[in-house]
């Protein structure tokens, strides 16, 4: 069973890997293949190939993940999008190769209210139906709105579930309080926080640094809960990027003082 489990599985991968051969023979394919190990609080590992193919108004995509350990897995999701200038027609197919199982087939379509910029200012509206066909029929109506002013950004999301017609709002704001540039490098802060308003209300703020220095990058995320008020999660990550190649590793914990940390690398193409 397990053997006949990668067959399947390796077949996926190879069956993309010629998809994207062929699809590399025209322009818009582009990818990311990678690698990752969870070595706290207890080892993992898997590796993935991501690809994206645009042919305007197309675009496909294909994602290719596999476990490798504790347990072996496999699971690949599909997805294809329209654009009709400010409508955008698309679905997702996700599905587990190994083992077997349909985990779901949703379509989208959004279309562009507003979209304004001026120099450095922006404002967005969308208004967008995903209708979940499996494994549950259900459908989701969502009006998002997004601005920026400077170094302020802000943002607002309303969903309303159908058949229950049960309401979501979201919102959340950032703005970057630090912003250094550096020789052959640069020195950024952003202070943020996001809530959800309706049904229950639950928030969260944030303040991440980065520091970058040529192929060198730090980035250190603080996150806290505000209902109720603890940390939530720190985690530092050293990133060293050369000819599309990243090689990372991360290290952290969260607010009950569980320690977590892994390594990875992923290769962007072309």
């Amino acid at each position: 069973m397990i053997r006949a489990g990668l067959v399947l599985a390796l077949s996926v991968v190879v069956a993309t890997a010629g998809w994207s051969v062929w699809a590399a023979e025209s322009e818009g394919l582009s990818g990311t293949v990678g690698a990752e190990a969870v070595l706290l609080p207890g080892f993992s590992s898997g590796v993935w190939l991501d690809l994206s193919w645009n042919v305007n108004p197309w675009v496909f995509g294909a994602l290719t993940h596999l476990v490798l350990f504790p347990g072996f897995t496999a699971s690949w999701t599909g997805t294809v999008a329209y654009s009709l200038g400010p409508v955008d027609l698309g679905g997702t197919l996700a599905m587990d190769v190994y083992p077997l199982d349909l985990v779901g087939l949703d379509l989208l379509a959004r279309a562009g209210l507003i979209d304004w910029t001026r120099d450095d200012d922006a404002a967005s509206v969308e208004a967008s139906f995903l209708c979940e066909v499996l494994p549950a029929l259900a459908g989701t109506l969502s009006l998002d709105a997004d601005a920026s002013y400077g170094r302020f950004t802000a943002w607002g999301d309303l969903d309303l579930g159908v058949p229950g017609f049960g309401v979501t709002v979201l919102a959340g704001a950032e703005i970057c309080v630090l912003d250094l540039d550096l020789d052959d490098g640069q020195l950024t802060g952003d202070l943020g926080a996001r809530a959800t308003v309706v049904p229950t209300f639950d928030a969260q703020f944030w303040f991440d640094v980065s520091f970058e220095l040529g192929a060198f990058e730090v980035t250190a995320d603080t996150e806290f809960d505000l209902t109720p008020f603890g940390l939530a999660e720190q985690r530092i990550q050293i990133t060293i990027r050369f000819d599309g190649v990243s090689v990372y590793a991360w290290g952290g914990f969260d607010g009950a003082g569980d320690v977590t940390a892994g390594i990875g690398g992923c290769y962007d193409f072309p």
